[in-house]
């Protein structure tokens, strides 16, 4: 594999129609874990960084701001470091799931398989997000459009990443196992939450 931005971007390109094939040059490589999270910690930056940008480039409007702000759990939304930081706690979060997840469902991947994998979901979103910075400017239309392509393509990436990771064949059950698991996650976050009061603060709010 060559660390060229060319060849990456190539790479990168490449994992939409032939994600397996990505999977396995991507989950052969061979680093220090160390390592593998120190690129997982500058990417994370890299995409706050662009989140900076596009906050400060394009605002939120004032009406939609009020009304976001007066929902605690939307409100990080609007702050581009915490949303960051949050962001980057789900996507460890994430890589655990990955693999354990994966493992208890007969898998046979690697923990650091597992990283590896949110590692190229976190390089290509970085694309994505440079090429909507760029759109933004000049076409903010089809900057949303992106935007929407980047999620589905992440789900679909993923699909494959953790099937050839863990050996399974059918990357629609794999699919299905990352909407349940997603769902689960999001019933354990709305408990924490309603745990520590915000949907009390939310509800009195109203």
């Amino acid at each position: 594999m060559k660390f060229e931005p060319g060849y990456l971007l190539g790479m990168a390109l490449q994992s939409i129609p032939e994600p397996r094939k990505i999977a396995r040059e991507i989950q052969a490589l061979r680093y220090p874990r160390a390592v593998l999270w120190q690129v997982f910690a500058l990417f994370e930056v890299l995409s706050m960084a662009i989140g900076v940008a596009i906050s400060v480039l394009y605002p939120p409007a004032p009406e939609l701001l009020a009304a976001i702000s007066e929902n605690p759990v939307l409100a990080i939304t609007t702050k581009p470091v915490l949303a960051g930081m949050v962001g980057a706690s789900l996507l460890v979060i994430t890589i655990f799931a990955i693999y354990w997840v994966g493992r208890s469902f007969g898998g046979t991947g690697r923990f650091d398989q597992a990283i590896l994998t949110v590692l190229w979901l976190q390089f290509v979103m970085l694309i994505a997000q440079a090429a909507m910075l760029v759109l933004a400017i000049f076409a903010a239309g089809l900057a949303a459009i992106v935007n929407v392509s980047a999620t589905v393509l992440m789900f679909w990436i993923l699909s494959h990443f953790i099937a050839e990771m863990h050996g399974f064949k059918s990357v629609g059950l794999v699919f299905l196992m990352i909407i349940l698991t997603i769902v689960a996650m999001l019933v354990g976050l709305a408990v924490i939450l309603a745990l520590i009061g915000v949907g009390t603060v939310t509800a009195g709010g109203l």
